[in-house]
């Protein structure tokens, strides 16, 4: 529990708020001084900042074993050190003040800094003293409120490590120190670093191991996945509005979502096993961080068109995932519990055979990672995320009809995938019902067994008519959860990567290409075989599993648990929505092959429009790179295609409005007017 509220500890938290003022001040001095190329501001404080340590590996000492001799020892033995330092820098100051009288120049605190070389050891140097000093700090100030952390019996330093960076004397004088510095630069900062660092401070702040309650577990593990989420968001929303961004912001940005994706992961660690270091060590990361923005004062130079560097962009989408997937699997635990979270997995016996072990642990990858996606809290912090990003793309839309679409992405996410699936239809009854109980085809809610085969039936011929009516993009451009994931702002804006990946290039054609025959052909097979033997084990006829598990749900899970999320995060490599331009995904295919043979196409209401247009901006707003648009709309007046998924970017992108969507409605429609007019 936390500490009782006592004179004692008032009078601790009045020196820690005046280490924390301090320090923000001293963080201040430095960058400005870098800022104007003064020197003398920063070793000021570099001084201030080695006092300070000093003092505070005092109160260490003397806390450990309390002696009014070993008192007044160390209250000489600062006396000194600060005279030490203090001195010198008084003369300097004084030499300098009197060669400006008599020279007659500006007042100029310093003499210029000499060299990048020394801007370096001394930043160096105030990062490890503001650390060290923090370190310090939150020791002293445990060991004087007789905390629950006994300083005198730790067995090793990883522990005392541990202890002190993963308490609340060290995590919230931190983030108050962020918030301070914050203030003080904030003239210093462009205003998206200014709300970057921000949420940094409510993160820090909000970390679930610096009191010992399990309400304040709770309570944080929610809280700094909501500022965590924001913070991405504003993260992506920039980038989406930022084709190009300066260098120093390129660098930084990484490692920040680096740091995120180490604490999570850290946390994660410390739910499951009560184990510390990694989340503490995330705590230090996140401080570098910071403290490499404050004092090298970050600025949009130098800039880098992100777009067109796929690996910087893949390294990103990298770390961002790893991020959001521990952030799923920590709300899992928290809210169902570490048991609950890992006897849903069926884990594997890493035991027999070299070959057998390495298939277990395969299996058990695939199963843990599966089972992380899946949960419904990782799904709820992810349409969270990428939800936002949808309606900042449906506030930007000009058609009428891509908002509503827009709009029902995110209402179908909402209630489809989630409320439905997960909290509204028992577990025992989503197999029964076609659509929704079966909403990825064969592996979704089970094995393919006879007494459920009228549920996937009903769901292939109900998402098969709505395919013939309206097109695929009832699937793919609404109800599932790619829909969601692509469609924002920040994803669809990496379409750019569709004409110059050199994969993506190689399925994104009209044309189906052999590549991906190959791969459509081959993951048929696969599901096909996968649902056949689920079948005959449910008859009685084979006795066939993965490792305990169903052949036709292992597939569900490796395709769409996996494999799809490995294909997201490679965007700049594949091109966006590669589940449906490269062909892997079966469910997709299926209604691609139905909407081709039904009534929804692309039309034009002018070819001779399209002919003189000199931007063909519609085959390049198109999501799966469908570059023959033009020519099809010049030639035919329409367009369709098995992977046209109808996501309408190219009927928003058209500058002539020229363009619109046809379907049954537009069917219906003109039958009831032929229908008058011969009437």
């Amino acid at each position: 529990m936390a500490t009782a509220v006592t004179f004692e500890n008032v009078l601790l938290w009045l020196a820690a708020a005046a280490m924390v003022i301090v320090t923000a001040y001293c963080l201040k001095w430095f960058s400005l001084g870098i800022k104007h190329k003064h020197s003398i501001l920063p070793l000021i404080s570099v001084s201030t900042l080695g006092m300070m340590l000093f003092m505070a590996v005092s109160a260490v000492i003397y806390l450990e074993d309390p002696s009014y001799e070993l008192l007044a020892a160390l209250l000489i033995d600062n006396m000194l050190v600060m005279n030490i330092l203090m001195i010198p820098m008084g003369v300097i100051l004084f030499l300098r003040f009197i060669s400006e009288r008599k020279m007659k120049q500006p007042s100029q605190m310093a003499e210029d800094v000499k060299s990048n070389a020394t801007t370096l050891m001394l930043g160096s140097c105030t990062v490890i003293l503001v650390l060290l000093n923090e370190f310090f700090m939150g020791w002293a100030f445990q060991l004087a409120s007789g905390g629950k952390f006994t300083f005198l019996d730790a067995t090793n330093s990883i522990s005392l490590f541990v202890s002190v960076v993963n308490s609340y004397w060290f995590v919230f004088p931190m983030a108050f120190e962020m918030v301070l510095t914050v203030f003080f630069l904030r003239k210093e900062l462009r205003r998206e670093l200014l709300y970057i660092v921000s949420l940094q401070s409510v993160i820090m702040f909000l970390s679930p191991t610096a009191i010992t309650d399990t309400g304040w577990a709770a309570m944080t593990v929610v809280g700094g996945s909501v500022a965590m989420i924001i913070l991405f968001v504003y993260v992506f929303d920039y980038l989406s509005k930022n084709s190009s961004i300066g260098r120093r912001f390129a660098r930084y940005v990484p490692l920040l979502i680096a740091t995120y994706a180490l604490m999570m992961a850290g946390l994660f660690v410390w739910m499951v096993n009560g184990d510390g270091l990694l989340f503490a060590v995330s705590i230090i990361a996140e401080m570098l961080v910071y403290l490499s923005l404050v004092l090298r004062r970050v600025e949009r130079q130098s800039p880098k068109a992100w777009r067109e560097d796929a690996w910087w962009t893949v390294e990103l989408l990298s770390l961002l995932f790893v991020a959001e997937f521990f952030m799923g699997a920590v709300l899992d635990v928290q809210v169902n519990g570490v048991e609950s979270f890992f006897s849903a997995m069926g884990l594997a016996p890493l035991t027999g055979a070299p070959l057998v072990v390495v298939g277990a642990g395969l299996y058990d990858f695939v199963s843990f990672f599966g089972t992380v996606t899946s949960s419904p809290w990782f799904l709820i912090m992810m349409g969270a995320e990428m939800g936002v990003l949808v309606a900042f793309k449906a506030r930007l839309a000009r058609e009428f009809e891509t908002k509503v679409r827009l709009v029902l992405v995110i209402v179908a996410y909402a209630v489809y995938t989630i409320l439905l699936q997960n909290f509204l239809i028992s577990p025992s009854l989503l197999p029964q019902i076609p659509f929704v109980g079966w909403s990825m085809g064969v592996g979704t809610s089970g094995p393919v067994a006879p007494m459920l085969l009228v549920g996937l039936i009903g769901t292939y011929l109900i998402s098969g008519v709505l395919s013939f009516l309206f097109g695929s993009r009832q699937v793919c451009s609404m109800f599932c959860a790619a829909a969601l994931m692509y469609q924002g702002t920040f994803y669809d804006s990496m379409k750019t990567f569709n004409r110059t990946s050199k994969i993506g290039r190689k399925y994104l054609t009209r044309n189906l290409s052999n590549l991906y025959k190959l791969t459509f052909s081959a993951v048929w097979v696969s599901i096909v075989c996968a649902a056949a033997i689920s079948y005959l084990d449910s008859v009685g006829i084979l006795s066939i599993s993965i490792f305990g598990t169903d052949p036709a749900r292992f597939a569900c899970t490796f395709y769409f648990g996996f494999l799809w999320y490995l294909v997201f995060i490679t965007i700049p490599f594949v091109g966006t929505y590669g589940c449906v331009s490269m062909g892997w995904c079966h469910w997709g295919t299926f209604n691609q092959l139905v909407g081709r043979l039904g009534f929804f196409k692309l039309r034009v209401r002018d070819p001779v429009t399209c002919a003189v247009c000199t931007t063909k901006d519609c085959a390049q707003a198109c999501p799966v790179g469908l570059t023959a648009l033009p020519a099809s709309f010049i030639s035919k007046g329409e367009f369709k295609s098995s992977r046209c998924i109808g996501v309408g970017d190219c009927v928003d992108a058209c500058p002539y409005n020229n363009e619109y969507f046809y379907d049954v409605r537009n069917w219906v429609r003109q039958q009831l007017a032929r229908l008058g007019s011969n009437i």
